[in-house]
C-alpha cells in the first residue's frame, strides 16, 4: 500500500469530521456523557482504577459508532463520487483502510479525556500501570472492531440511517450474544460465548493481557475490512 495515499485518504476524512455538525455532536455527546459516568464512577466505587471507566465507554460506543461510521461509503454513494472512488488508481484496500485509518484518528480523538481522567488517578492515588495499559488495550481492541463492522455496513447502503441500524445491530448482537451463551449448554454455549465481544473485553478490564482475546479482535477487524473490499469489489465489476 502506499503510504502517501493513505494520508491524502485520512485527511479527506478528517477533515470531513470537523467540518461536519455530526463530527461535533459525536465527540460533545461522548465527551459529556463520558465525564458524567467518570464522576459517577470515581465517587461512588472511589476506586484508583480505570476499569469501570473503560467498561463505560466501551458500551457507550456501542451507540456512537453507527454515527461514526455510517457515511463512510454510503455518503460516496450517495453523492456519486463512489464511482469515481473505485476507477480511480487508488487499489479498494487503499481506499477501505485509508478510510478505516481515519475513523481510527477519530476515535482517538474522542479518547483525549481518558488522559484526564487517568492523569487525576495518577494524582490522587497510586493506581497499578500494567491493568491500566491492559483497560486501555481492550478498549481500543473493542473500538476497532466496531468501526471495521460498520465500514462494512456502510458499505451495503447508501442509506445512511439503514448502514447506522445495521452497524448497531450488528454490534450489538456481538455485545450480547454471550448471554444467550450462558444459557446453551456444551460446545453450542461455548461458541456463542467466544464470539462475544463483552466476553473477550472482560479480561482486558480486569488488567488480564490474553493473546487469545488480541487474536480475537484481530481476526474481527481483519473480516470487517475483508468483505468491505469484496462488496466494494463486487460494485466495481
Amino acid at each position: 500500500m502506499n503510504s502517501r495515499k493513505l494520508s491524502a485518504i485520512v485527511r479527506k476524512e478528517m477533515t470531513h469530521y470537523f467540518s461536519s455538525a455530526v463530527g461535533y455532536i459525536v465527540l460533545f455527546v461522548y465527551f459529556v456523557i463520558g465525564g458524567f459516568f467518570y464522576f459517577k464512577i470515581t465517587t461512588g466505587w472511589r476506586e484508583a482504577s480505570m476499569r469501570q471507566i473503560f467498561g463505560t465507554l466501551t458500551f457507550i460506543l456501542l451507540f456512537l459508532t453507527p454515527f461514526v461510521t455510517m457515511r463512510i461509503w454510503s455518503e460516496e454513494e450517495k453523492n456519486s463520487t463512489s464511482e469515481l472512488l473505485v476507477t480511480s488508481p487508488l487499489t479498494i484496500w487503499e481506499i477501505v483502510v485509508g478510510k478505516y485509518l481515519a475513523i481510527c484518528c477519530f476515535f482517538a480523538v474522542m479518547s483525549i479525556p481518558t488522559l484526564l481522567y487517568l492523569s487525576i488517578i495518577l494524582a490522587t492515588g497510586n493506581p497499578d500501570l500494567l491493568p491500566v495499559l491492559a483497560n486501555y488495550l481492550g478498549y481500543g481492541l473493542a473500538a476497532a472492531a466496531f468501526f471495521s463492522l460498520g465500514i462494512l455496513t456502510s458499505t451495503l447502503s447508501e442509506n445512511q440511517i439503514v448502514s447506522a441500524a445495521v452497524a448497531f445491530g450488528l454490534n450489538l448482537m456481538l455485545w450480547m450474544i454471550g448471554w444467550a451463551g450462558e444459557n446453551a449448554e456444551g460446545k453450542m454455549g461455548d461458541f456463542l460465548k467466544g464470539l462475544s465481544i463483552f466476553n473477550h473485553t472482560d479480561d482486558f478490564f480486569k488488567g488480564i493481557i490474553d493473546l487469545s482475546h488480541v487474536f480475537y479482535f484481530a481476526s474481527l477487524i481483519f473480516v470487517g475490512l475483508f468483505f468491505a473490499v469484496k462488496v466494494l469489489e463486487s460494485k466495481r465489476s
